[in-house]
């Protein structure tokens, strides 16, 4: 699934590859592997297709989630130009309810 968002530097951002980047992110091969496998340390499961609304994935582009500031770092207030629009997350949750295939 590849989400093209308008005025958001979420894919290729340098943030998603380094060594700070908290919920393992990296754009590579294994990006898929990680999602429906990597459980971070204070937000739980990045994909939770039991509970897609739990997932940290979602969590984080509607919010903080534990010690991870709401993503992207330029969306302060929902609507902002610089957030991922609800149709996209809505879109994303489906696609983890829908058990987040490759």
């Amino acid at each position: 699934m590849k989400f093209v968002i308008e005025n958001v530097t979420c894919f290729g951002a340098g943030c998603h590859n380094d060594e700070m980047n908290r919920l393992d992110l990296q754009l590579d091969g294994e990006l898929h592997t990680r999602l429906v496998s990597h459980i971070t340390e204070d937000c739980g499961p990045l994909v939770d297709t039991a509970n897609p609304q739990e997932s940290a994935l979602i969590k984080v582009l509607k919010g903080p989630c534990g010690s991870t500031p709401r993503m992207p770092l330029e969306c302060v207030n929902d609507g902002d130009a610089k957030c991922v629009p609800d149709d996209y997350i809505e879109a994303m949750t489906q696609w983890i309810a829908d058990g987040a295939k490759e």
